[in-house]
């Protein structure tokens, strides 16, 4: 019945999509998670920029330019509400899913025009919870289908254009400040392109200029305003390539059990069965190949967690609905889709509740500190996101691993006065300072060390304390 529903070319098919979807993630919104770490430290970077400093400038962190304006603006409008951060990315959940499905529907990849695939990939993106969250995978995921949409048109002879390259090299250049990592995604479309098309030299430095411009625009406005060293050693050299995983590989293949095993046999299925014309068996191949590049980024990339495989959601709808179409006997097919959307949906909701002992959540949430102070604006000098559940960033220094070096290498006259320009403009109440690199800073700057009390390892300002003056 369901499918039946879903087999009908009708753009109505999306409103009850909508209101599926809605039901799926509704026990999410009734019953949400704690604040993951990906989410505080979010709240962070947007409150550092809201309090009037500028990126890599005056907020020192490796984060890409975009996720970290779009983290300022989301501050700005809702300040630490999750729900309505939830809520905008349930709808761009719902959105890529309707423009994956419609952009099969216009490109004829498939025997039948379905709004299948839409589904497919909603239920798909909910197989965690954590998907729910306004990531900046999930933006840069709505330009690769985006990319994907002009890379068919490319493929698709009749449809050779030099604007179709150079916006698809756009939207992988703007993804990619988003995500740095997703520049892996330029030399596979490259690849993808000379197997597929007749790609020329022309052609090829067309899609590299796309993909290039938006960094030249962003490379130039640091540079007009001197600080083109902070955003290249912040920014473009301080990506972290293999990083540690937030999820066991083990954990993310039991929480995806149900997607892969489907996945695999929708590839011995088509293999076997489909009847595709030869532009649709190179789409097929095509959405192969994308799939292979998300899995390389991931690999690359490190820092594995359910809302980071979020560019595998369009390959595994294409493919799944596939195999679901392809099926003869129609209480088989609708079986099928049962199973394949009751299984992603129990798998997540058992996981979020902690009823599967395979599945390690532990690393994606903050480890919460205790005896913290409340309300305060604090400089933390380590990676103890802890601290700022309840209260906020002072000085800029956002990320431990790219503001060390000014700690640590006090021997640089250009360290000692940034930081001592930190220190006026944003007073920190409170210093965390576990590694004591505080100590060198005070001997550089005797009249920061006035103004403290140690206590621990931590500094307090003393009450009688005033903001240093030059």
């Amino acid at each position: 019945m369901l499918l039946r529903f879903f087999r009908i070319n009708d753009p109505y098919r999306l409103l009850a999509i909508f209101i599926l979807l809605l039901l799926i993630a509704l026990g999410f919104f009734i019953d949400p998670v704690a604040t993951t770490l990906a989410e505080l430290k979010a709240f962070v970077l947007g409150e550092a920029l809201n309090s009037g400093k500028s990126l890599y400038t005056q907020v020192h962190t490796g984060q890409a330019p975009l996720t970290a304006w779009l983290f300022g603006w989301l501050e700005l409008m809702f300040g630490r509400s999750l729900t309505a951060r939830h809520v905008l990315a349930f709808l761009l959940i719902f959105i890529q899913g309707a423009y994956f499905a419609i952009l099969l529907i216009n490109n004829k990849a498939q025997s039948e025009s379905t709004y299948l695939p839409a589904f497919l990939f909603g239920v798909v993106c909910f197989f965690s919870f954590d998907m729910l969250a306004l990531s900046p995978e999930l933006i840069a995921s709505s330009l690769l289908l985006l990319a994907l949409n002009n890379l068919f048109k490319e493929v698709e002879f009749r449809v050779q254009r030099d604007d179709t390259l150079l916006l698809l090299g756009f939207y992988l250049g703007i993804a990619s400040q988003f995500v740095f990592t997703y520049v892996v995604f330029l030399p596979g479309t490259l690849l993808i392109l000379g197997i597929f098309t007749r790609l020329s030299v022309r052609k090829a430095l067309l899609l590299i200029f796309g993909f290039v411009f938006p960094h030249l625009v962003l490379l130039a406005a640091y540079y007009f305003n001197g600080k083109l060293e902070l955003l290249w050693t912040h920014y473009y050299t301080s990506v972290a390539w293999f990083a540690e995983n937030q999820l066991t590989l083990a954990s993310m293949l039991w929480l995806s059990a149900i997607p892969i095993s489907y996945f695999f046999f929708s590839l011995i299925m088509l293999n076997r069965e489909a009847r595709l014309t030869k532009y649709q068996s190179q789409l097929l191949q095509i959405m192969f190949l994308w799939l292979l590049i998300a899995i390389i980024e991931i690999i690359v990339a490190g820092n594995m967690a359910p809302h980071r495989v979020i560019t595998y959601a369009p390959p595994l709808a294409y493919f799944i609905s596939h195999y679901i179409l392809l099926v003869r006997r129609k209480w088989l097919a609708e079986l099928l889709l049962w199973g394949f959307a009751g299984g992603i949906v129990t798998v997540a909701y058992l996981a979020r509740y902690n009823k599967l002992d395979k599945i390690d959540y532990q690393k994606l949430f903050v480890k919460t500190v205790n005896d913290t102070p409340k309300h305060k604006r604090i400089l933390v000098l380590d990676e103890q996101w802890g601290y700022f559940e309840n209260n906020k960033l002072a000085t800029g220094f956002y990320e431990w691993k790219v503001s060390e070096p000014y700690f640590r290498e006090m021997e640089y006259f250009q360290n000692v006065v940034l930081i001592d320009k930190a220190f006026a403009n944003d007073l920190p109440e409170l210093i965390i300072d576990p590694h004591q690199v505080m100590p060198g800073v005070f001997e550089r700057i005797p009249a920061l060390a006035k103004l403290y009390q140690k206590q621990g390892s931590n500094y307090y300002l003393t009450s009688s304390a005033k903001p240093i003056t030059h």
